[in-house]
C-alpha cells in the first residue's frame, strides 16, 4: 500500500512490526504472539470474533526479502485491551514472565515512541495506591534494618532516577518494591475450628502443667536430676499459658464462633 510506512521498535531483543496505516500506527499482532509464546491461531480467532477488536483489524501486506506476507494488524490504542485480556493463569507456565512483561511495558514502549512529547508532559506514573504502597514498604524497611526514611528514599531515587518517589513509572513498580524490600503480608485471621484447636493448646498446655507441679516436690524427694527443671517449667511456663488464654479470649470477640460445637463446649469452661 502506497499510504502504508513500515518501521520496527526493539522491545526486549525482539522487534515489533509497526504500520503507519492512514497517519494511524498499527502493530502486526502475529510477531507480538510469537516473541510472547503465544499459540497465534488461537489469538487469531481470539481477535476475530472479539466484538470491540474485530473492528480495529487491518488486514496489510508486507513486503519482505523472502516475499509480501499478509498480517492482521490492531492499531496501537487496541494493544493494552488486547494483552489484559489474556489470562497469565490460562497460558503456559514457561511464558507467564514474558506475558507478565509484555502487559507492563509495551503499551509504555509505543507511548514513548509515538508520542514522545506527551509522554514527557504526562508520564505513566504509579497510583496513589502504588504510592502508598512505596510508603509502607519504605516503613517496613525502617522497622527491619534501622535506616533513615530520607536515606532510603535517597537510595530509591538514585536507583531509579528520578527526583521523587510519585515519579515512579507504573511499569518499575514491582521493581521498586523488590529493591525496598518488599511488603509484609498480614496474617490471615483465625477461623473459628482454629481458635478451637487453639483453645485445646491451652487446655493441653494448662493440664500438663498441673501435672508438672504436683510431681515436682515427689521429684525432689527422691533427690532426682529432673526436680529443678520441673519445678522451673511448672513456674515459668504458668505466664506464658496465661498468654494464650488471654489471646484466645480476645480472638473470641472478633471471631464468629460456633459454641454449640461439642468442642467448643468442652474447652469454653477452661477459657472462661
Amino acid at each position: 500500500m502506497s499510504n502504508t510506512k513500515l518501521e520496527t521498535i526493539q522491545f526486549h531483543n525482539q522487534q515489533l512490526i509497526v504500520l503507519n496505516h492512514q497517519n494511524k500506527p498499527y502493530i502486526a499482532m502475529k510477531p507480538v504472539c510469537e516473541n510472547i509464546g503465544l499459540n497465534w491461531a488461537a489469538q487469531f480467532k481470539r481477535i476475530q470474533r472479539h466484538h470491540v477488536l474485530s473492528q480495529g483489524v487491518v488486514m496489510m501486506t508486507i513486503p519482505f526479502k523472502s516475499g509480501n506476507q499478509e498480517y492482521l494488524c490492531l492499531p496501537i490504542s487496541m494493544i493494552n485491551g488486547w494483552l489484559f485480556g489474556i489470562e497469565t493463569s490460562r497460558v503456559k507456565p514457561e511464558i507467564r514472565a514474558t506475558l507478565k512483561q509484555y502487559q507492563l511495558e509495551c503499551f509504555d514502549v509505543l507511548y514513548n515512541h509515538f508520542m514522545p512529547k506527551v509522554a514527557q508532559q504526562f508520564p505513566n506514573t504509579i497510583s496513589p495506591e502504588q504510592q502508598q504502597a512505596i510508603q509502607q514498604a519504605v516503613n517496613e524497611r525502617v522497622y527491619r534494618t534501622g535506616e533513615r526514611h530520607q536515606a532510603i528514599y535517597t537510595k530509591l531515587h538514585q536507583q531509579f532516577k528520578i527526583p521523587r518517589y510519585q515519579d515512579l513509572p507504573a511499569t518499575q513498580f514491582d521493581s521498586a518494591i523488590e529493591f525496598l524490600g518488599g511488603l509484609l503480608t498480614k496474617p490471615e485471621a483465625l477461623t473459628g475450628d482454629e481458635l478451637c484447636d487453639f483453645a485445646w493448646l491451652y487446655k493441653a498446655a494448662e493440664h500438663m502443667r498441673r501435672e508438672i507441679e504436683e510431681i515436682e516436690p515427689a521429684l525432689r524427694v527422691l533427690k532426682s536430676e529432673k526436680a529443678t527443671l520441673y519445678y522451673t517449667m511448672s513456674r515459668e511456663y504458668r505466664n506464658l499459658i496465661q498468654v494464650c488464654k488471654k489471646i484466645v479470649q480476645n480472638k473470641m470477640k472478633t471471631t464468629q464462633v460456633n459454641t454449640d460445637n461439642l468442642s467448643w463446649q468442652r474447652v469454653l469452661p477452661f477459657i472462661q
